[in-house]
């Protein structure tokens, strides 16, 4: 059943997530993964990666989308975890906080849609 109440965004852009923190995990905490967005919301992405990391564990996003290109960083809780093949899908949940360009982002979300060629 679709539990998503935002438009999502497909979006196929690398990045890497560092990992902030952990309860579950703390020899996680300042690992960085490469990702592969599959797509976003205003408020959530989901992406792939070949490291699984369980839900509740809080990642730092460096992401560079848009029309102008832009840099964001980002703070998100990872909500599910997929391990799928020899890929590990994760769904996040963008947290704001003081530290990072949440509201920069919500403010020009609509812009970080891909142009058609």
């Amino acid at each position: 059943m679709e539990q998503r109440k935002e438009t999502r965004i497909d979006y196929n852009v690398r990045f890497f997530v560092h990992v902030h923190e952990s309860e579950t995990e703390p020899e996680m905490v300042g690992m960085s993964l490469e990702c592969e967005a599959i797509d976003f919301s205003a408020h959530g992405l989901q992406f792939s990666t070949n490291s699984e990391l369980t839900a509740g564990t809080l990642v730092n996003i460096n992401i560079g989308v848009g029309e102008p290109f832009a840099m964001y960083t980002l703070r998100g809780q990872v909500r599910w975890v997929r391990p799928k093949e020899e890929a590990v899908y994760m769904g996040i949940l963008l947290v704001p906080t003081d530290d990072t360009d949440l509201e920069r982002w919500l403010e020009n979300f609509e812009q970080l849609q891909p142009r058609e060629a």
